[in-house]
């Protein structure tokens, strides 16, 4: 393993640009001419890095450079991999290179007796033809033994939007023990779905995100923010944390809310 001792910096931060790792990343990298032999080793070499961030940023650059010559490679890091965050990189790699062209490329991962494994596999639907994701999503919503993958399966299915989840959701939602966190990322999963529930909870929490704890508050950016990437709605520009501006982003969020309620009331 690449122990990475000139990438010191241990995580992304929220700005693009104020990352040390990545700007060090970057410069080393763009030493290289694209494509040559050099180049590749420099990526082969830093998918086995000990720092994620260089990691994630050698899988990035591969899935970016087109060439499907990297698909051996690539499968052979996904057969191996154990964190959350090399499995992202590696199937976002492998899909965008067009290398899930069969259920054979797949399928194992699928019916992988390890549940982690299942649920991860659950983001290569993202790279398949809808009715093929769709068909695979409903099995896995409705006859997986795992809480875990089928909550991830009622999610991916929102994201394609279709409502055959919406059952297991409001489940989640309504479960007595579970984090503010938790909660609130189920309440943005029905406003997408145009779910009053969920739409009303983030107007409540939205309202009175003074009175939240710091850590909730950013919680309910968090659901907020996601709402608006998987709705296309634009987020104010934003140079550094500091000049996060938190109350336009929010006001921007009750608008858009109590616009679906407001058509939800007239059906």
């Amino acid at each position: 393993m690449n122990d990475d001792s000139e990438f010191t910096h241990p995580l992304l931060l929220f700005c693009k640009g104020g990352n040390e790792t990545a700007a060090k990343f970057e410069q080393k990298l763009s030493s290289f001419e694209p494509g040559s032999d050099a180049w590749k080793e420099f990526l082969k070499t830093h998918c086995d890095s000990q720092n994620h961030v260089v990691q994630t940023m050698s899988f990035q650059e591969i899935h970016k450079s087109g060439d499907p010559q990297w698909l051996d490679f690539l499968f052979a890091h996904l057969q191996r991999a154990t964190v959350y965050t090399d499995w992202l990189s590696i199937i976002c790699a492998i899909g965008e290179l067009g290398g899930f062209r069969s259920r054979e490329d797949y399928a194992p991962y699928l019916e992988s007796e390890d549940e982690y494994v299942r649920a991860m596999a659950l983001f290569i639907t993202r790279y398949l033809p809808r009715e093929e994701a769709l068909a695979i999503l409903i099995d896995k919503l409705n006859h997986d033994p795992s809480l875990g993958v089928r909550q991830s399966a009622a999610k991916r299915l929102m994201e394609l939007g279709s409502n055959a989840g919406l059952p297991l959701l409001l489940e989640v939602f309504h479960e007595q023990d579970q984090s503010f966190f938790s909660k609130s990322r189920c309440a943005a999963d029905l406003a997408v779905l145009r779910h009053p529930e969920g739409l009303q909870f983030l107007q409540q929490q939205i309202a009175t995100h003074h009175s939240l704890s710091r850590q909730d508050r950013t919680y309910i950016l968090f659901a907020v923010c996601d709402v608006f990437v998987r709705e296309g709605l634009e987020l104010p520009p934003c140079e550094r944390p500091a000049d996060l501006p938190l109350e336009l982003i929010f006001q921007r969020a009750t608008d858009w809310l109590e616009a679906q309620l407001a058509v939800i009331a007239k059906k």
